[in-house]
């Protein structure tokens, strides 16, 4: 009798794992369509993200084929980094050379250092002069926007610490990012300016920042066409912001703006359909109020991620804009 009750009692334990299996097995693959469906919606900006490249020639010599080394572990995964250094008649100065510290865009969610249009900016940028750091971190699906930053804090520490066997000046870095990636090195010098954070910033004299979401809650602005774009910033927040609106201010730049801040240089499509333009405006508007000095160049009817779509004269100025900045702080 006690035989038959334990093999029954199996039964019944293993029928619960057999539906919590199919459940868990369906709700994944009820996320990854989701998930997919979403990447078809926005399959317009991926193209460019994936295949875009600048409307600039850079000439192989221009630059040293990158480095590429692991700055951290994450559990079963390297995360890495790659430096594209200058070449030709560029040499270092004795203490280095200035560094780009770049992060590409994607969501939180999606990208990483290899894609064509992170490539072609390092390129361009170390045919200019610049050491370019290029990092990967973590996607927001399981780990949270906490650790992304984590991610990139070890990053940038990971350079510091090596910078004189990397031949680069510490002393002299700006952080670059492009959506997202502009959002991680907004939030960065921001949040630890206003807190006065002397070791994280330690070096940093700028921020360069394209299309970038200084303000979480913009991304549910009426005028954002991009379902991903709520996705990607839902699924790294870990929720809503009817359930964790707090959550969203204490991540968006825009909450730390001080007068400690570095100088910004932001970059924005009037007609961007992922994140609103008003984000950088507001966020601009902000800076000039505590007297950081910043500045805001708009695109007319220009969407997310256009300076690998519209190879124009105004693309290029605001390309050589930036660079022109980055010199005049590094």
């Amino acid at each position: 009798m006690k035989k038959n009750f334990s093999i029954a009692k199996l039964k019944r334990l293993l029928k619960i794992i057999a539906a919590f299996s199919l459940l868990v097995i369906g709700f994944a693959w009820s996320w990854a369509v989701v998930f997919f469906a979403l990447l078809v919606l926005n399959i317009k900006t991926l193209y460019h993200a994936l295949l875009g490249k600048l409307p600039l020639d850079v000439p192989e010599n221009s630059f040293e084929k990158p480095e590429s080394l692991t700055y951290k572990r994450s559990g079963n995964t390297n995360l890495k980094l790659d430096i594209f250094y200058p070449r030709g008649s560029s040499s270092p100065a004795p203490e280095g050379y200035p560094v780009v510290f770049f992060a590409h865009g994607g969501g939180w969610i999606s990208g990483f250092r290899k894609q064509a249009n992170n490539i072609s900016w390092c390129k361009y940028l170390a045919s200019r002069g610049f050491a370019v750091v290029n990092i990967d971190y973590r996607f927001g699906f399981l780990p949270h926007i906490d650790d992304i930053l984590k991610d990139y804090s070890d990053a940038l520490n990971f350079v510091r610490e090596r910078a004189e066997k990397l031949r680069l000046n510490p002393e002299k870095i700006a952080l670059m990012g492009l959506s997202a990636g502009g959002h991680l090195a907004l939030q960065h010098a921001t949040y630890h300016s206003y807190h006065g954070n002397q070791d994280e910033m330690k070096g940093v004299k700028c921020v360069v920042a394209w299309y970038a979401p200084s303000d979480l809650m913009d991304l549910w602005d009426d005028k954002v066409e991009s379902l991903f774009a709520r996705f990607a910033v839902s699924t790294t927040l870990k929720g809503l912001p009817a359930r964790d609106k707090g959550g969203y201010i204490r991540y968006s730049p825009i909450t730390w703006v001080s007068e400690k801040m570095v100088p910004v240089f932001l970059v924005h499509g009037s007609s961007d359909k992922v994140v609103p333009v008003n984000s950088s405006v507001k966020f601009f508007k902000k800076l000039l109020e505590y007297h950081v000095e910043a500045y805001l160049e708009v695109y007319n009817r220009a969407d997310h991620a256009f300076e690998f779509e519209l190879k124009t004269s105004k693309t290029i100025q605001l390309i050589e804009k930036t660079v022109r900045f980055l010199r005049s702080h590094l």
